[in-house]
């Protein structure tokens, strides 16, 4: 058998320092993203609600590249004054499309008036750096959507073709809803059925008959049909 090398992820691209002793946030460092058709790379966030947006759109989305804290955007605002804006992240999707997000909880930007100091850095803001600017916030989805986002990120960090193969040929013979517990004990493979289903959801292999927390009790079907 041959011996695995590890390769170590690229680092963080942020232009700011976030610093995990602050008092002041909530650090948060992820060791394995893996883009689509990318190396895998450390992120980092500076707050839970910067991850769950990161993780949310990754589960949605086929996302080629994210940095975070990107380079600096060059303003003019309300008052005519010339000003400086880093972003929280920088999304790159699989088709080439470039979109660039503010993530602030949704109290606080509205006591901001966020969306409207945004539109003046989205009129500044190089067509080459993204095409789009927005804000997301807690309201944007759903906490169950943000918990099975942290969890699929967890499992997209490795592979197992053998586990999904078999997962995927459950799928397309299913003729009635069962639980993914039933799912897994047809599949016979221990606990590597658990990851491979979970992922089969996302990719539409498998499809939830309601929305929630993806559990062994969550009927399914097969995505074709």
């Amino acid at each position: 058998m041959e011996k695995e090398i590890f390769v170590a992820p690229r680092a963080s691209r942020s232009t700011r320092n976030l610093s995990e002793r602050s008092k002041a946030r909530t650090y948060v460092e992820t060791g394995a993203f893996r883009p689509y058709g990318g190396e895998s790379q450390k992120v980092k966030f500076d707050s839970l609600g910067e991850f769950d947006a990161f993780v949310t759109t990754t589960a949605i989305y086929r996302v080629a590249d994210m940095v975070e804290q990107p380079s600096a955007i060059e303003y003019v605002d309300a008052e005519g004054r010339p000003r400086r804006k880093v972003v929280d992240q920088l999304y790159t999707f699989a088709d080439g499309t470039k979109v660039a997000a503010e993530v602030k909880p949704a109290a606080r930007a509205k006591a901001q008036n966020l969306e409207e100091h945004l539109s003046f850095v989205a009129a500044s803001m190089p067509s080459e750096f993204a095409e789009t600017l927005v804000l997301i916030t807690e309201e944007n989805y759903d906490r169950w959507e943000a918990l099975n986002a942290r969890r699929l990120l967890a499992y997209r960090r490795e592979d197992d073709p053998e586990a999904a193969s078999i997962i995927a040929g459950l799928a397309a013979e299913l003729e009635l809803p069962v639980t993914i517990r039933e799912l897994i004990a047809q599949a016979d493979i221990g606990g590597r059925a658990w990851p491979e289903v979970f992922k089969a959801i996302y990719t539409g292999v498998l499809r939830p008959l309601e929305d929630g927390i993806i559990d062994l009790e969550m009927l399914v079907e097969g995505g074709a049909k």
